[in-house]
């Protein structure tokens, strides 16, 4: 159960999240760094997992760092202050990173009760490991409708030397959360 793909959606879904004084290419920003950073640590979790044999022992470090990860980049995010027009998408992210963590966490607690651990990913077809996937499809989709509406913004570009249209009418917002389809 790679989760790759849920770093850049958590990422995305961060973007869109906040209030406060930044703009909202600064919060994205500041969002696509916190993304890049969690699918850095979740790829390097993966490669080292799937480099070895599977123990019971490398399963339980492998979620001991899974959790970890979340729990920083869920901390992250909710550090972060978006523009006032962000305020939704922001507490949409924050709800849904915040089940993705439960949802991990509840996995984790499973295969602490393992007693063998003899494939790489056996916990996915587990109930925990199906409710965990679940909540990850909708990282997805929120990745997507973020990724969609920033991207709606690249139309502001030929509003530019409008003078009498507002600042935050015309910015334009350019990030990649590399969100499944």
């Amino acid at each position: 159960m790679r989760h790759a793909s849920a770093s850049v959606c958590l990422a995305v879904i961060l973007v869109a999240c906040g209030g406060g004084s930044l703009t909202v290419s600064e919060y994205a920003a500041q969002a696509e760094e916190l993304v890049a950073t969690l699918e850095a640590r979740f790829e390097s979790l993966d490669t080292e997992w799937e480099s070895q044999a599977p123990t019971l022992r490398g399963a339980r470090s492998y979620w001991e760092g899974r959790l970890a990860v979340r729990a920083e980049f869920l901390e992250g995010v909710r550090a972060l202050e978006p523009p006032d027009e962000l305020a939704d998408i922001h507490a949409a992210a924050l709800d849904v990173f915040s089940r993705i963590t439960t949802a991990d966490e509840a996995l984790a607690a499973r295969v602490a009760t393992f007693e063998t651990v003899t494939e790489h990913w056996q916990w996915v077809d587990t109930p925990e490991g199906q409710a965990s996937l679940a909540v990850l499809e909708e990282v997805f989709a929120l990745c997507r409708a973020t990724q969609a509406e920033f991207d709606a913004t690249e139309e502001r570009e030929s509003l530019e030397d409008v003078p009498w249209i507002p600042p935050e009418l015309k910015e334009v917002v350019k990030v990649a959360f590399g969100c499944p389809p």
